[in-house]
C-alpha cells in the first residue's frame, strides 16, 4: 500500500481547537421518511476524549511539518503524548488494500498485426499530458471486422501504463434481440469493480456517472467501453480524470465524441489479402495455406477479409484436418442466398458462417443454441437453461459445454452463460426457422416457470407472513431453483435481476400475462429493499396493464398497492394518496379486509407527510379497526405504527410512543424486522422531540443495525441522519455531523431527494 492510500483525512485538518465542545446546540430537524411500518441495545452520545476518537478512527495520527512536540514522553497504543504541541494535527485512516480492476477479456490468440491501428493508438497514449482533457479513442468500423480484437489486444500491450486498472464493458448496442446496455447499468458494474457494494449502489444514472468519477479522479486507469451504439451512450461513462484513457469500439462513426470530446477517430477497414492469409496460417499452420493457395485465395474473397467469418470458417477447418479447404469453400458456394452481403462486409453473410458450427453440433446442442436466443436477458444460468430446454442439469450442463467448445457460447463465470451479440442473433433467427411456434412458446413459458416459481419461493419465504394475498401459479412440472440460507435467496435474486425484468417485459410482449404480473409482484420486496424505485414503478405499471387485460381485479388491487408504497418510497405522496385509494375501493369490493386495511394505513403515512394529520389518525384509527378484526398480529403492528406517526404529527407524545411500543411488540412476535426498524427509527424520532436526545441514539443505532443486516441501503440514510439529530442534541456536535455525512453519501448513491436537506443541516451546522 502506498503512503498516498494509506493517508485519507478524516474530517480534513483537526486542530485541537476544534476539540472543544460545543454544549448548548440542539438540531431541530425530525424529517421522518421510513417506508412502512419499528429493538435494543446503544450507547449514550458521551463526547468523546481525543484518545478515543483516535481509537474510535482506527487510523493514524501524523503531525505537520510545522509540528512539535516537546516532551520526551513515548508515544505508544492510539494515544497523544504531548507537551507543548504547536501547528496542526493531522488523523489519516487507514484503508483496506483494494483490488485493483483488471477487467480486460482474454486476447485472441489468431491475432493479426493492425500495426498502423496499433500505432496510432500508442501516439496518442504517448501524448498524454496535464492539460485536463480525457484522452478518447473510437474505433469503428463494419460488424466483425475485429474492433474488439483490435482493441483487447493493444489494451493487453500497453496495461503496465494503466496501474490503477482496467474497466471493461460490451455495451451490445447492435444486438438484434436485447435492447443495448443503458449507461446506468454499465455505470453499475464499474462502481462493482472499483469496490462499491451491490447493497449501495446508486440508482440514477447522475448519481453513479458522479460516483464513478469520482473513484476514477487522478487515477492511471484504461475504460474499455466496447460495442457503442451512439454517443449519448458513451457520455456518462467517461471519466472528467485526463489521467484515464478511453477505448471505445462502434461500428458507427461517433463523429459527436470526435467533435465534442475531441475523441481521436481510428477507422478499422478489412484485412487485406496477406493479412488474411497470415490469419489462416495462424490457425492452420503455414504448410497446408502453402499446399491450397488457391482454395485459401477463394476463402478469403468470400469472406470478404472480416476477421470473424475468417476465424469461423478456419476454426471449421481446424476441426476437420483430413478434408481439402476447398470443402469449406463449396459450403460458402451453397449458401449463395445468404453470402450477398458477406461479399461487402455486411452482417447477413455472417450467417451462413455462424451455420457451419451450427450444424456441426449434435441435435441436442443445436436445440439448445436455438432456444438460447428466445430469452431477453443479459446472459442465463445453469438451472434456468435446463427449465428453458426441459432437461436435466446434468444434461443441460453437457451440451453446455459443447456449445462453449464450438466458441458459439461463452461461460463468462461458473455456471453463467451469454452470447457473443451475433450470434445471439443468429440462435435467435435459427429458432425462428427451425423450432416450432408452439415449441418456442413452451420453452419460453419453462423459463418464465423457473424464474416465478423461484422468486414466489423467496418472497414467501422472506415476507410470506406480511403479505395474505394468495398467488395462483400457471401450471406447470418446473419446480424452479430453491435455497437453505436467506443470503442465498437474496444473492440469487441480486444476480437474476436484469434477467427478471427482462422477462416481465417478454412475458407481456408475447402474451404470458399472468406470469407477467406475477412475477413483478413477488419482486415487490426485492425492489424495495434495494431501492429500485425507478424500476419498481415501471414494472408493476407494466404488470397494471397486463392484469387489467386478463380482467383480474384481485391481482389490480395487490398491484395498485404496490404501486402506492412503491411511490411512498419515491416521496411522491399525492400519488400514494390516488393508488392507495383505488386499491381500497378493489379490496372492499373483495371484502378483503386485511388489504384494505393495508392501504388506509398507507395513504395514513403519506397524509401525514402532507401535513394532514387529522385525516392521517382517522385513516390509522379505521386501518387498525379492520387489522383488530382480521387479528393478525404484523397489520396490528402497522396499524399501530401508522397512529404513533399520525400523534406524532399532532404533537401528542405520550399517545404516540404507546402505539409504537405495542407496534414494536407485535413485530418482533412474527419476525417483521423490517418493520420493527421502521418502528425503531420513529422512536428515535420520538425521543429526540420530547427532550431525550440520548435514548433517541440508541434506538436509531438499533435500526441501524438491523437495516444494515437486511441490507436495506435507504433505511440506513434515514438512520445515520437521524442519529446525527440525535447525537448532535446531546452535544457530541462532531459526531452527529459524521453521521450526516454518512446519510448524505448514501443518499447520494441512491440519486435520493433526502440529499438535498441532510445537506443544508451539514451547511448551517
Amino acid at each position: 500500500m502506498t503512503d498516498r492510500e494509506r493517508e485519507g483525512y478524516v474530517g480534513g485538518w483537526l486542530s485541537w481547537g476544534a476539540l472543544d465542545q460545543c454544549n448548548g446546540l440542539r438540531c431541530a430537524c425530525s424529517n421522518r421518511d421510513d417506508a412502512m411500518p419499528i429493538g435494543g441495545s446503544g450507547l449514550g452520545a458521551e463526547s468523546a476524549t481525543l484518545a478515543e476518537l483516535i481509537n474510535d478512527l482506527g487510523g493514524l495520527v501524523t503531525v505537520g511539518d510545522r509540528v512539535h512536540n516537546k516532551s520526551a514522553a513515548q508515544i505508544g497504543g492510539h494515544s497523544v503524548q504531548a507537551g507543548q504541541i504547536h501547528g496542526d494535527v493531522h488523523f489519516h485512516h487507514v484503508l483496506e488494500e483494494k483490488l485493483v480492476p483488471r477487467q480486460l477479456p482474454v486476447a485472441a490468440r489468431h491475432f493479426v498485426n493492425r500495426a498502423v491501428e496499433q500505432d496510432a493508438l500508442t501516439t496518442l497514449l504517448g501524448g498524454a499530458t496535464s492539460n485536463g482533457f480525457v484522452l478518447i479513442s473510437t474505433v469503428d468500423g463494419v460488424a466483425g471486422v475485429g474492433k474488439s480484437t483490435l482493441a483487447v489486444h493493444w489494451a493487453h500491450r500497453m496495461r503496465d501504463r494503466f496501474p490503477d486498472g482496467e474497466l471493461y464493458v460490451n455495451l451490445r448496442g447492435f444486438d438484434s434481440v436485447a435492447e443495448p446496455v443503458e449507461s446506468t447499468d454499465a455505470l453499475g458494474s464499474f462502481l462493482i469493480a472499483l469496490g462499491v457494494p451491490t447493497e449501495r449502489m446508486p440508482q440514477g444514472l447522475e448519481a453513479r456517472a458522479g460516483l464513478f468519477r469520482s473513484l476514477v479522479h487522478g487515477k492511471q486507469m484504461l475504460v474499455l467501453l466496447d460495442n457503442a451504439r451512439t454517443a449519448e451512450q458513451v457520455r456518462p461513462l467517461l471519466p472528467g480524470s485526463p489521467s484515464c484513457l478511453v477505448l471505445v469500439t462502434s461500428r458507427n462513426r461517433l463523429h459527436e465524441l470526435v467533435v465534442r470530446e475531441g475523441a481521436t477517430r481510428v477507422s478499422l477497414d478489412v484485412l487485406t489479402a496477406d493479412e488474411a492469409e497470415l490469419m489462416l496460417a495462424s490457425y492452420l499452420g503455414d504448410q497446408r495455406v502453402a499446399a491450397e493457395q488457391e482454395a485459401v485465395r477463394d476463402l478469403i474473397r468470400h469472406c470478404a477479409g472480416l476477421p470473424l467469418a475468417l476465424g469461423i470458417a478456419a476454426a471449421r477447418a481446424v476441426e476437420n484436418p483430413d478434408f481439402p479447404l476447398t470443402e469449406v469453400v463449396s459450403q460458402l458456394q451453397d449458401e449463395r442466398d445468404r453470402l450477398d452481403a458477406l461479399d461487402a462486409g455486411g452482417e447477413t453473410g455472417l450467417r451462413s458462417v455462424f451455420s457451419w458450427s451450427y450444424r456441426s453440433l449434435t441435435p441436442e446442442a443445436a436445440r439448445l443454441f436455438r432456444l438460447l436466443g428466445l430469452p431477453t436477458g443479459p446472459d442465463i444460468g445453469l438451472r434456468a437453461a435446463a427449465d428453458l430446454a426441459g432437461r436435466s442439469q446434468r444434461e443441460t450442463r453437457a451440451l453446455l459445454a459443447e456449445l462453449s467448445q464450438a466458441s458459439l457460447l461463452d461461460q463468462h463465470e461458473p455456471g453463467r452463460y451469454r452470447f457473443h451479440d451475433l450470434l445471439r442473433a443468429y440462435a435467435a433467427e435459427r429458432a425462428a426457422t427451425d423450432e416450432a411456434a408452439p415449441d418456442r412458446d413452451a420453452a419460453i413459458r419453462r423459463l418464465l416457470d423457473h424464474y416465478l416459481r423461484t422468486s414466489h419461493s423467496i418472497d414467501r419465504f422472506l415476507v410470506g407472513h406480511s403479505r395474505k394475498f394468495a398467488l395462483v401459479l400457471p401450471p406447470s412440472e418446473v419446480v424452479g431453483s430453491t435455497f437453505d440460507d436467506e443470503d442465498r435467496m437474496l444473492d440469487w435474486w441480486d444476480d437474476e435481476y436484469a434477467n427478471l425484468t427482462a422477462c416481465i417485459g417478454q412475458a407481456h410482449r408475447r402474451g404470458f400475462r399472468t406470469h407477467a404480473w406475477s412475477l413483478a409482484f413477488t419482486m415487490f420486496y426485492f425492489f424495495r429493499l434495494r431501492g429500485y424505485l425507478a424500476e419498481w414503478i415501471r414494472n408493476f405499471e407494466m404488470a397494471l396493464e397486463a392484469v387489467r387485460e386478463l380482467g383480474d381485479r384481485r391481482a389490480e388491487a395487490q398491484l395498485l398497492h404496490g404501486l402506492a408504497v412503491a411511490y411512498f418510497e419515491a416521496k411522491q405522496h399525492e400519488k400514494v394518496v390516488y393508488y392507495g385509494g383505488l386499491a381500497r375501493e378493489l379490496f372492499e369490493q373483495a371484502d378483503d379486509r386485511y388489504d384494505a386495511a393495508m392501504s388506509l394505513l398507507i395513504g395514513s403515512e403519506s397524509s401525514s407527510r402532507l401535513d394532514r394529520h387529522d385525516v392521517a389518525l382517522e385513516m390509522a384509527q379505521r386501518g387498525l379497526e379492520l387489522q383488530v378484526g382480521v387479528g393478525d398480529p404484523n397489520g396490528r403492528g402497522y396499524g399501530h405504527g401508522c397512529l404513533g406517526v399520525a400523534y406524532m404529527g399532532l404533537r401528542e407524545y405520550e399517545k404516540a410512543c404507546s402505539h409504537f411500543n405495542d407496534a414494536l411488540t407485535l413485530y418482533r412476535e412474527v419476525g417483521e424486522v423490517y418493520g420493527e426498524s421502521y418502528i425503531l427509527n420513529e422512536l428515535g424520532e420520538l425521543h429526540l422531540a420530547s427532550g431525550e436526545p440520548s435514548t433517541a441514539v440508541i434506538m436509531h443505532r438499533e435500526a441501524l443495525r438491523i437495516r444494515r443486516e437486511i441490507g436495506y441501503r435507504r433505511g440506513e440514510g434515514l438512520s445515520f441522519r437521524g442519529l446525527g439529530n440525535a447525537l448532535f442534541a446531546a452535544g457530541d456536535r462532531e459526531q452527529g455531523r459524521a453521521n450526516w455525512e454518512q446519510a448524505l453519501t448514501i443518499f447520494e448513491e441512491l440519486g435520493d431527494a433526502e440529499a438535498d436537506s441532510v445537506r443544508q443541516e451539514l451547511d448551517l451546522c
